[in-house]
């Protein structure tokens, strides 16, 4: 569901109003459920117009690092090796937020939900 505010146009349109959540879409599977799918979701695409310049070359080798981690990332394995791994994913999240996000006031949360059937 969109929805869209016709009183805005480009002259007048001073951009999203932050702080704000963007839920990015996944493309996980039943063996790696959590991924980002940066390449098709239209917001983690213009995450890139915060800085284009620098995030056109980081930020997909940001997307494709996360993907590798939550790749490991299981909460069927034992308690402390899910834990280790799910450190290593918040800690590559916060490398990339004082890295690529701080500087342009912006922070990437990461929210994990998990449904059981």
């Amino acid at each position: 569901m969109d929805f869209l505010d016709f009183t805005y146009n480009k002259g007048n349109y001073k951009g999203p109003h932050l702080p704000m959540n963007l839920m990015l879409a996944g493309n996980g599977t039943l063996s790696t459920p959590y991924r980002v799918n940066f390449t098709q979701d239209p917001l983690a695409k213009s995450l890139v117009f915060l800085n284009k310049q620098k995030m056109q070359k980081r930020l997909p080798v940001f997307f494709e690092n996360l993907n590798s981690l939550l790749d490991k990332l299981c909460f069927y394995k034992f308690n402390r090796q899910t834990m280790k791994d799910l450190c290593d994913v918040l800690e590559w999240i916060e490398l990339g937020n004082k890295a690529l996000f701080a500087p342009e006031g912006v922070k990437m949360v990461l929210y994990l939900f998990e449904n059981s059937y």
